[in-house]
């Protein structure tokens, strides 16, 4: 099961990601670490993270 992570993107605005099976690591390589703080939450997604997720979901139909 994937999970959703609030972090940033290389701008520091915050943005969904893809968390791997371990959690550690997003589906694009972005380290996990706290949510960003004093903001709302984000309407964005990573999109390496989704098309990775797509990918991921495509070869488990195959």
């Amino acid at each position: 099961m994937h999970e959703m992570w609030c972090g940033t993107d290389t701008s520091g605005e915050p943005m969904w990601h893809v968390l791997t099976a371990d959690k550690d690591l997003t589906l694009c390589g972005v380290e996990k670490r706290e949510e960003p703080g004093g903001r709302e939450k984000a309407d964005r997604h990573c999109l390496p993270c989704m098309k990775a997720f797509q990918a991921a979901m495509a070869s488990m139909k195959s």
